[in-house]
């Protein structure tokens, strides 16, 4: 494995897998590396169609309420698989993503904000990740909208991150 120093954190490069096919919305359009965590003697990375939220008017970006699961991807790795970092640059080199920074308390960690809606709508879920807008790198969900990844804590405990569900609220 590679950059072990630098495992846990939102956006940036992610760790996969050596044959791993990066994670891409269509053949073309690589999804943006959101969260990168260590887990149960694993690796989660959580990746998300992203482009509309970042100011890129004319891609087919997510909406309000649950996204389809092509909009967004949840990979585990187990500890013992090799690892390798995949870049993802433009053209003449530079980073496509947004630079990563420490993850915080926004993995496996209560909601802060939509608890009554996700309780409604989503019961006997919890958390994977909350994320919020945020100026400095450009994201914005419409009006002080929450990106939320929820996972059942059977599916957790099993590592079943195909049943992840993603849903977007705003005001």
């Amino acid at each position: 494995m590679t950059a072990k120093d630098n495992i846990d954190h939102l956006w940036g490069f992610a760790l996969l897998p050596d044959a791993f096919p990066y994670p891409c919305r269509g053949e073309e359009n690589p999804m943006t590396l959101v969260c990168q965590a260590r887990w149960n003697e694993g690796i989660v990375c959580i990746f998300a169609d992203l482009d509309y939220f970042f100011g890129d008017i004319e891609a087919d970006g997510g909406h309000l309420g649950e996204w389809g699961r092509d909009y967004f991807k949840v990979v585990y790795t187990a500890a013992d698989k090799p690892l390798h970092l995949h870049e993802i640059r433009y053209p003449d080199g530079t980073p496509a993503v947004p630079e990563s920074r420490p993850l915080g308390d926004t993995f496996l960690h209560p909601p802060t904000c939509w608890q009554d809606e996700l309780e409604q709508d989503f019961p006997g879920y919890e958390i994977l990740l909350q994320l919020e807008e945020d100026e400095e790198i450009g994201l914005r969900f419409y009006d002080c909208g929450t990106l939320f990844f929820l996972i059942r804590p059977e599916d957790l405990a099993a590592h079943h991150f195909d049943r992840v569900r993603c849903v977007l609220y705003s005001y």
